[in-house]
């Protein structure tokens, strides 16, 4: 996934909304959206449901999920904190990076694995 593109359209799912209008909000190729709609669908981030508005063919409306609510949410607090890195935290961050793309050339979402390892320190803290 795309985290630039990820968070522009998650922004734009106040309501739910079409892909085409997702994409005349965006102003990206509907390849694009629509890819990065089905990636973000798999990882839990938007859902797709049939919407009937009036006579005719039900329309197919993406909406934001609680998980791709706050996922938005945390994207823009980390937009929002001024970098203050020492040299040893970029290489810290740069090990960490390329940690992240191993594993997703293994298949593996890395924001999944967080939640999930966030939660088993939660369970074993008995902080739930």
């Amino acid at each position: 996934m795309d985290r630039e593109t990820t968070s522009e359209i998650l922004s734009t799912l106040k309501t739910p909304r079409s892909v085409s209008e997702i994409v005349s909000v965006v102003h990206r190729r509907i390849t694009e959206v629509d890819g990065e709609v089905a990636e973000m669908e798999r990882s839990g981030l938007v859902e797709k449901r049939l919407e009937r508005c009036g006579v005719g063919r039900p329309r197919v409306v993406v909406s934001a999920t609680p998980l791709g609510e706050e996922y938005l949410k945390r994207r823009t607090e980390l937009d929002n904190i001024a970098l203050r890195a020492t040299p040893a935290a970029l290489k810290r961050a740069t090990a960490d990076a390329e940690y992240a793309s191993r594993l997703r050339a293994r298949g593996l979402d890395p924001f999944q694995l967080f939640l999930e390892l966030n939660e088993h320190v939660r369970s074993a803290a008995g902080t739930r």
